[in-house]
């Protein structure tokens, strides 16, 4: 009898123990104290500008206190130009110079890409049973402001920016002589005294700093085009999306970001 009594009590122990509620949140906030939401971004692919990304985050807070989830967007461009030219000179024969040029990296500020709650959706419809958290979801279409330099050769010089291009000038000055500077300013002459330099009644074939002058201020895309053997970019874009998970007094948030390559 005493052995019955003890199998029915301990059955009904088992019962209660199994009735409590199973709560890993609750559990999780218990152990670590931890008073900020979890928020999670996921990996998105390579993409090219105009393709559409969907975000996706995963975020809950132990007190399900959640008050904004936002997406935001920023990013950097570093493009390196190849510049090869040949120069068909009338006393020199062939003469070939490859120039490269690494402008100064593009930063592209931080931008807000969607927030939520908002008039259209509210995080409840964003909550997801099994995971017990909000699994938020937005489309984003990547900015042409990220757009890769895909142009080449004459086209590409057509369309260097006049800052770069006028870094090309001042490369130009730095190997210049007689018989190139005779090449693409062939209206000077090949016996000016004003544009290049003479020692003891002799040419040094050296240019002279008026010669500089001349080749900076007269210097044009089509006269680069003319002894243009080939040009071209590479182009390095990488855009960081971030997800930021706010809690309700504002005080504590979450953020995550993810990173992906601009591929066209």
């Amino acid at each position: 009898m005493k052995l019955l009594y003890k199998n029915i009590l301990w059955i009904f122990l088992l019962g209660l123990w199994a009735c409590e509620k199973n709560d890993p949140l609750s559990d999780q906030g218990e152990l670590t104290g931890n008073l900020i939401p979890f928020n999670l971004l996921a990996q998105m692919p390579d993409a090219a500008t105009g393709d559409t990304l969907s975000l996706r985050t995963v975020t809950w807070a132990v007190e399900d206190d959640i008050n904004t989830v936002e997406f935001h967007h920023w990013g950097f461009k570093r493009t390196q130009y190849t510049i090869r030219m040949r120069f068909d000179t009338e006393h020199a024969g062939i003469i070939d110079h490859d120039l490269t040029i690494t402008p100064d990296t593009i930063h592209y500020e931080k931008q807000f890409i969607a927030a939520y709650p908002n008039e259209q959706k509210s995080l409840n419809d964003f909550y997801q049973t099994q995971q017990n958290a909000y699994v938020v979801t937005h489309d984003f279409v990547v900015p042409q402001q990220y757009k890769l330099v895909r142009l080449s050769d004459g086209e590409l010089l057509e369309n260097l920016n006049d800052d770069i291009f006028e870094t090309l000038a001042h490369m130009f000055t730095g190997f210049f002589d007689r018989d190139l500077f005779y090449t693409v300013f062939p209206e000077v002459g090949y016996f000016s005294l004003t544009y290049y330099e003479v020692e003891d009644g002799s040419y040094t074939g050296n240019i002279t700093q008026e010669a500089v002058e001349y080749l900076l201020e007269n210097l044009t895309r089509e006269k680069v085009i003319e002894s243009l053997r080939s040009a071209d970019a590479e182009d390095n874009t990488r855009v960081t999306v971030e997800s930021i998970s706010v809690l309700e007094n504002e005080d504590a948030f979450k953020s995550s970001e993810r990173v992906f390559r601009v591929t066209q």
